[in-house]
């Protein structure tokens, strides 16, 4: 009775980390370059009840052993907007934060702040990152020959956008962004990818898969929670046995 209590137990922990996933996922059905999350689970050890009935095997409930990045084809909102710019394909874009560290984000929302120092006009992220180039060096605006209007198509062709050999291993990392490490691979800059301007790729979430999910994991919830009620009266029950 303790490891069916147990059991239930780590079901039900794994399941309200799974409503986590699907909830933000939902959550982030209108945030631009958002890629749904799904998660993996496992079961636990299982031990031998009986080491002369080796077959007799009993299991110590699931967990959640990773969450996977999920792509599709993505989808353009076109906003007419110059600064905004969208990857049809498996590509990112580099951002640079303000500690000089480098991350990839599909969000193409961009923005142009000035350098009090030089005057310059660089080219940045919503959060106010530094996009950065081909050869992952900031992006300064260029001008027409007043000063006055921006390059708009030379800009674009400007930010830089790369791949990775597993763009499924890549880690979330918040705001929109993903940091590479050894199951994604190194990032490489693709020239040959195609970037549209004066649109967005939006979130790849299909709500009413979500939907479904949050359903299911919430009644798979329920029942684990009952195998835990049950097992402690039945726990009870033994002890009151006189």
């Amino acid at each position: 009775m303790n490891i069916s209590f147990h059991t239930g137990k780590s079901a039900m922990i794994a399941q309200a980390k799974a409503l986590n996933v699907y909830g933000n996922n939902i959550a982030n059905v209108n945030t631009v370059g958002y890629q749904t999350l799904r998660p993996d689970f496992a079961d636990c050890i299982y031990v031998k009840e009986r080491e002369p009935q080796p077959d007799w095997q009993t299991g110590h409930g699931t967990y959640i052993q990773k969450t996977d990045l999920m792509f599709s084809e993505a989808h353009l909102q076109f906003t007419d907007r110059m600064m905004d710019i969208a990857i049809p394909g498996e590509g990112f874009f580099a951002v640079q934060d303000r500690w000089g560290d480098v991350n990839y984000t599909r969000d193409g929302a961009f923005e142009m702040t000035q350098d009090q120092e030089t005057g310059d006009w660089y080219l940045v992220s919503g959060n106010g990152e530094y996009v950065l180039d081909y050869n992952k060096e900031r992006i300064v605006v260029p001008f027409d020959e007043w000063g006055k209007q921006p390059e708009w198509g030379e800009l674009c062709d400007m930010v830089g956008v790369f791949v990775f050999p597993n763009p499924y291993g890549l880690a979330a990392f918040g705001s929109n962004r993903y940091v590479e490490n050894g199951k994604s691979g190194l990032a490489v800059a693709d020239e040959n990818m195609a970037k549209v301007q004066g649109a967005l790729v939006v979130s790849n979430v299909d709500l009413a898969t979500q939907m479904v999910k949050l359903i299911e994991t919430q009644r798979a919830y329920q029942i684990s929670s009952r195998v835990v009620t049950t097992s402690d009266e039945l726990a009870r029950i033994a002890n009151n046995l006189r």
